[in-house]
């Protein structure tokens, strides 16, 4: 009869598997939660009945925000995980902890040729002064999402994929709807104040958000997102909400995006912006609420003449660096696995990121999703334009969740008023955020 007899041995680190093989167990910490976070345990199962030599413990944290706080309450004398899921705008303070094992370094150890085979907009997001230090996992990036239905019952084209500005707002005045005392009833657009979007139309525009070139090759020192790209967005969205076409609802997170997402699916705003990730729940939710909203996907909008792409969001996984040689290799047979094309092809069509490995679209499993979701070809073809560049790497830098915070204020501030310009809104966060910067390279160094 197999069994897995729990033994104590010493520091608690090994267990003793029935076929008499010792095992090592390495601890994973992990930010997905919900559904999302169910896929991550099944991945994990899958690794610890592949073989016998390592146990991964997986352990759920609250979500990105609390893994890396804990991670970083951690570093002060608690004790790390082995490998942990850290949000993409956590790259920097990863690097910064100096307790991590560059992925780079190990598939240069093992000879290993993944990296050619990762999604090049991925391994770029990834990749921080020529080093790839973390194994994507998973992987994400924004699209407009919209009710065809409605398109078509106003004459709008339901296929078309690449809207500029001009154009959304256009439709959007085709769409709203009010009642006989002049109430709207459905908006156009439907929106929060969300800074990754922000920084997604940022590189649409071929525009930095940090200097020099987003912290790519050296570290950054100044925020330089209130540029003329950053007024674009925020003239955009106040320019649907002046002329009664959008509705936001507030600063993204929560119940805010609740609401949003809400209003989507029950027909009360026909366009909203999020992550491809929100796909399937957007989907389902739609058939529940029966109000006959048919889920579409185009490219996020951008102002005319805009040659750019969209930025990788989502998550990756990094290997500590305080383990046992034996944790550390478990760690990284671990990670290996996770890139494998069949488990991102698992992963992804259990989920709606992107699968981070070429290969994996080649596989039936892969190839059964698309065809029953073709609005994530639409992501999918989003990201494979998208040109290399500083711009569309995305920006790393140490006090990213603050500064986002302070462009979501700002954000706020200018669709209520309080400054009378998106310049004049985007010069105050910049100037915050870039002292915030300061402050932390200083301690850093």
């Amino acid at each position: 009869m197999k069994f897995i007899a729990k033994m104590i041995l010493g520091t608690g680190l090994m267990l003793v598997a029935a076929t008499g093989f010792a095992q090592t167990k390495v601890t994973f910490w992990y930010g997905l939660t919900g559904f999302n976070g169910e896929v991550v345990k099944q991945v994990v199962e899958k690794y610890n009945a592949s073989q016998t030599k390592y146990l991964i413990e997986a352990v759920s944290q609250p979500d990105y925000d609390a893994t890396i706080n804990k991670l970083n309450t951690s570093l002060a004398g608690g004790e790390l995980p082995h490998v942990v899921q850290v949000y993409d705008i956590g790259s920097q303070r990863m690097i910064d902890t100096k307790k991590v094992t560059a992925v780079s370094d190990l598939l240069a150890k093992d000879k290993l040729d993944i990296a050619k085979d990762i999604e090049p907009a991925v391994a770029a997001y990834y990749t921080i002064g020529g080093k790839l230090w973390s194994m994507p996992f998973n992987s994400s990036a924004p699209v407009m999402f919209f009710n065809k239905a409605a398109f078509r019952e106003v004459g709008l084209d339901a296929e078309k994929r690449v809207w500029t500005y001009d154009e959304v707002l256009a439709a959007g005045k085709k769409l709203v709807k009010k009642d006989a005392d002049g109430k709207v009833t459905r908006y156009g657009l439907g929106f929060t104040l969300y800074s990754w979007l922000f920084e997604q139309e940022l590189a649409t525009q071929g525009a930095l958000f940090a200097d020099p070139a987003n912290g790519r090759l050296t570290r950054a020192t100044k925020l330089v997102f209130n540029n003329t790209a950053g007024v674009n967005w925020l003239n955009f969205l106040k320019k649907n909400l002046d002329d009664g076409v959008g509705r936001s609802f507030g600063i993204d997170g929560g119940a805010n995006s609740t609401a949003r997402d809400a209003a989507f699916v029950n027909g009360e705003a026909v366009i909203t912006f999020n992550s491809i990730a929100g796909l399937r729940g957007y989907l389902k939710n739609a058939a529940d609420a029966g109000k006959g909203v048919e889920v579409g996907t185009a490219y996020i909008p951008r102002p005319a003449g805009s040659k750019g792409g969209v930025i990788i969001g989502g998550a990756s996984l990094w290997i500590t660096n305080t383990g046992s040689s034996d944790e550390q290799a478990g760690a990284w047979d671990f990670l290996k696995f996770t890139a494998q094309p069949d488990i991102q092809a698992f992963f992804s069509s259990n989920t709606g990121y992107y699968p981070i490995r070429k290969a994996a679209y080649d596989l039936p499993e892969m190839k059964a999703a698309l065809a029953q979701y073709p609005q994530f070809q639409v992501a999918i073809d989003q990201l494979r334009a998208t040109a290399a560049s500083p711009a569309t790497a995305g920006a790393v830098f140490g006090t990213f969740v603050k500064t986002r915070g302070n462009i979501q204020a700002a954000m706020e501030q200018f669709m209520s008023g309080k400054f009378p310009t998106a310049k004049a809104a985007l010069d105050d966060a910049a100037r915050k955020s870039s002292s915030e910067l300061a402050e932390y390279n200083a301690l850093t160094k």
